[in-house]
């Protein structure tokens, strides 16, 4: 059961959501968020269903110094982050912080290359959290703590998969989690999919410009 491929690629993940979620088809004060970059191909097919409104959200993971691949935790562009204390709790302060200063970095630069920097617009609104999975759930706590800065209302995390261990624990944090599979078995988010290709910035780009703007430029 843990190799069966659940979705063809992101946007019937998308697809699949949006038929979980047909109460907030139309919503006036919902915003939906895909988390660059993946999960903006999931967000965008969501939100185009449901004929609301899409943003970006340029969240990074805050590799371990020597070991990019296991993460301390994740930051949003504007400095929140959730770290992962057992992880942290191998490095020193010093690094901990250069880590995050590095990954801080990156997500401001590329917030300013995928939506010009503009501040998000959430005051009062319910967003709705997209990401392609989850694995550790540390950038949908990122997320969280963004867009709660940003004014957000109500926080709904809508994922299509998400292992059984991490639902009870991210549904303390939100105020509604809604996940297509849960399953006990969990390696990778990737083993879920047929198609799991990388998802360039000019991709997201392209979805951002097709959507229903989440942000009003005056000039």
């Amino acid at each position: 059961m843990h190799h069966r491929v659940m979705f063809q690629d992101r946007t019937q993940a998308g697809a699949a959501l949006a038929a979980a979620m047909p109460e907030y088809r139309k919503k006036g004060n919902v915003t939906v968020i895909g988390l660059a970059r993946g999960g903006v191909e999931v967000a965008a097919e969501l939100a185009r269903l449901l004929d609301l409104p899409l943003d970006v959200l340029c969240v990074r993971k805050v590799g371990t110094p020597g070991h990019a691949e296991l993460a301390i935790g994740a930051v949003a562009p504007q400095g929140e982050r959730y770290t992962n204390r057992r992880i942290a709790a191998r490095l020193n302060a010093a690094q901990i912080d250069a880590a995050y200063d590095a990954a801080t970095a990156q997500a401001r630069e590329m917030d300013e290359r995928l939506r010009g920097g503009i501040p998000m617009m959430l005051v009062g609104r319910t967003v709705v959290i997209v990401d392609d999975g989850a694995a550790t759930g540390a950038s949908i706590r990122a997320a969280l703590a963004a867009v709660r800065n940003a004014g957000a209302r109500q926080t709904v995390i809508a994922l299509p998969v998400l292992p059984r261990l991490a639902v009870e624990r991210l549904e303390r944090e939100c105020d509604r989690l809604i996940t297509l599979h849960a399953p006990q078995r969990f390696h990778a988010v990737s083993q879920f999919y047929e198609r799991f290709d990388e998802v360039s910035e000019t991709r997201v780009v392209e979805l951002l410009a097709t959507a229903k703007p989440a942000v009003e430029i005056t000039v």
